[in-house]
């Protein structure tokens, strides 16, 4: 077995050894950020939040530069938006993110051409270049770092939050820090799963983590380790089989999002 193993990563091109790499710290950063979604609920906020990197990405597109960044762009004006106009009026975050999303979304239709939309909806690995599995994974380190570092008050806004202002852990400070996180995940996995299907990354490795892990750290864990099986094994289905790598993803995350609910009953 471990012979066969050793086989296959030989014959395997660099290239894809290199994406499988990047994909399990853009997983790990995604499963890590998607458990403190769940315990927000604001799961739906990551689905609706990606389609806001439309519009930036359809500049990268038009005018021929790299669409991760326009996409990175677009998000950090959709979530400095949105925390304002949280925190000038009494809309919900959904509220604001609905509005925000349909218009990214008619946006970015309009101004992708025909040929790319699909990849901007579902991914395409092909695509991916050296210098962006680099930046991606540098970008997925950045973002472990930084929530490990909060964790202790992004833990307390998420679980107890009147107990976190007890303690000085302002609410507006660690909302605009989530939202950041997750514009950040969104950035760095829309060119593995695209912007339609985000939510095989941070949301569905999270709930099913949610369902059959017992105590916070293992909850984090465990996510992490779903969003990674999640990811790699979508690469993998598509470099075997020519599915689209986030329709495999999806597909992936569903069949374990399935298997643990009959753990969670038992």
């Amino acid at each position: 077995m471990r012979s066969s193993t050793i086989i296959i990563l030989i014959i395997m091109p660099d290239i894809f050894i290199l994406t499988l790499i990047s994909g399990i710290f853009v997983a790990a950063a995604s499963g890590l950020v998607g458990s403190f979604l769940i315990l927000r609920k604001m799961t739906l906020l990551s689905d609706a939040l990606s389609h806001v990197a439309l519009p930036g990405i359809a500049l990268g597109i038009v005018f021929n530069f790299n669409p991760l960044w326009g996409g990175l762009i677009a998000l950090f004006f959709g979530i400095i938006l949105i925390w304002l106009i949280e925190t000038k009026t009494t809309l919900a975050t959904e509220s604001v993110t609905g509005v925000l999303f349909v218009t990214a979304l008619a946006l970015g239709a309009l101004l992708i051409p025909q040929q790319d939309l699909l990849e901007a909806f579902f991914g395409s690995v092909e695509k991916i270049t050296l210098n962006q599995l680099l930046f991606q994974t540098i970008i997925a380190i950045g973002i472990i770092i930084l929530t490990l570092n909060y964790m202790k008050a992004l833990t307390l806004f998420s679980i107890a939050p009147d107990l976190g202002i007890s303690i000085k852990v302002s609410p507006a400070r660690m909302q605009l820090l989530i939202l950041f996180l997750i514009a950040l995940t969104i950035a760095i996995g829309i060119s593995f799963v695209g912007v339609l299907l985000i939510s095989a990354l941070s949301i569905i490795p999270a709930a099913t983590a949610r369902n059959i892990a017992h105590g916070f750290n293992a909850f984090v864990i465990v996510s992490i380790v779903l969003a990674i099986i999640t990811l790699t094994g979508g690469i993998i289905i598509n470099y075997f089989y020519g599915i689209n790598p986030g329709v495999a993803a999806v597909l992936v995350s569903s069949i374990l999002f399935g298997l643990s609910l009959f753990k969670s009953k038992g």
